[in-house]
């Protein structure tokens, strides 16, 4: 999971790890593998274990057709036909899985923006107790459709400075200066006289398309 910024540089090393025994090492590996470029020797390489690992079908089919990924899934507003397709999952959920999924740097990026157990990002709201809600509903409707119940605390604004630059973040304070925090977890203050327009956006700082680059299996997890 650590390669997965830096996978295409360690290629060959991702490419003997896709061979693990063990499924853990063998699917982190083929999540790294699945945002590099392949040539065609190790596409074939990689279709070959769809014979000796077939409970690794999805991830190892997410590298070799991204596209089948998203392929016949219900509209991200049908949260009802989501949960039967999540619950016809064989096998239980994988919790330690969805830890990994949802600090990965290339997949999900989760924790580019939010915080969970004291890591990951502070832009987005901490979702350590989250679990505590235990309404499955909500939090698959939370990653479908991220800007459906959005908080308005969390409601991005983009500040347009009169030099032409446009920065947009969280708000946290606003008066004489405003300050947001922006995607990366930066604090941006800039005075009034700096800024020509501010603007509220009710569309989510979440991308809306997570679930097209995670498996069914890896959202269940997660």
């Amino acid at each position: 999971a650590g390669l997965a910024t830096v996978s295409e540089q360690h290629m060959d090393l991702l490419l003997q790890l896709a061979q693990d025994r063990q499924q853990a090492v063998r699917e982190e590996a083929l999540r790294c593998l699945r945002t590099a470029k392949c040539s065609a020797p190790q596409l074939h390489l990689i279709e070959s274990l769809l014979v000796q690992y077939p409970e690794s079908a999805d991830l190892i089919q997410a590298v070799i057709e991204p596209a089948s990924i998203s392929a016949g899934r219900p509209p991200v507003t049908d949260t009802k036909a989501w949960l039967a397709a999540l619950d016809a999952i064989k096998g239980p959920a994988d919790s330690e899985n969805g830890r990994r999924i949802f600090n990965h740097g290339r997949v999900a990026q989760c924790a580019h923006c939010h915080r969970h157990s004291g890591r990951g990002n502070v832009v987005g709201p901490d979702l350590s107790r989250v679990g505590q809600r235990n309404d499955r509903v909500w939090l698959l409707q939370s990653i479908l459709e991220p800007s459906q119940q959005m908080a308005p605390e969390f409601m991005p604004r983009t500040i347009v400075l009169k030099d032409g630059r446009a920065f947009t973040g969280i708000r946290l304070r606003s008066y004489t200066h405003e300050t947001i925090r922006d995607t990366h977890g930066q604090n941006r203050t800039f005075h009034r006289d700096e800024i020509e327009s501010i603007a509220e956006s009710p569309i989510s700082l979440m991308p809306a398309e997570t679930v097209n680059i995670l498996t069914n299996r890896e959202i269940r997890d997660l």
